[in-house]
């Protein structure tokens, strides 16, 4: 199941996913006007998976990419260069997207090692795109 975006690079797999959940964001208009000053680089990497995904906002707009994540080296900062880094499983990143799981259920996680975090602050960035995406479709 690979998908084209604008530049036609494949998207693939974790990204692909992670990609037709985020794509309605870049025509709500709530997401444009909150988010029309902030650049950020998020990594997101599911560890039963092939390929990481990489959400790049810029300015109102929102791209996906796919990143294999096998070497790990294909996941290091200065490779990539993120703001923001959250690994588990995709169970996990499905449940936290669909606001199933609470901010203290992301420490407990994080508390016990089953979710990696750097860039904390990038990440509450993350909680906030998620927010305005499940408001939407209420």
């Amino acid at each position: 199941m690979a998908v084209m975006n604008e530049e036609n690079e494949k998207i693939r797999g974790f990204a692909s996913l992670i990609n037709s959940v985020l794509s309605p964001l870049n025509e709500n208009n709530k997401f444009q006007e909150k988010f029309k000053n902030t650049e950020a680089k998020i990594l997101l990497n599911a560890s039963n998976l092939n390929f990481a995904a990489l959400i790049v906002i810029d300015h109102g707009s929102l791209k996906v990419k796919s990143v294999p994540n096998k070497p790990k080296a294909n996941l290091k900062k200065k490779k990539i260069g993120w703001n923001a880094f959250l690994e588990m499983e995709t169970q996990t990143f499905l449940t936290l997207a669909i606001n199933r799981i609470s901010k203290i259920g992301v420490a407990k996680l994080w508390i016990t090692r089953k979710i990696k975090i750097r860039g904390i602050r990038t990440l509450l960035l993350l909680l906030k795109v998620f927010k305005i995406l499940t408001d939407s479709s209420d």
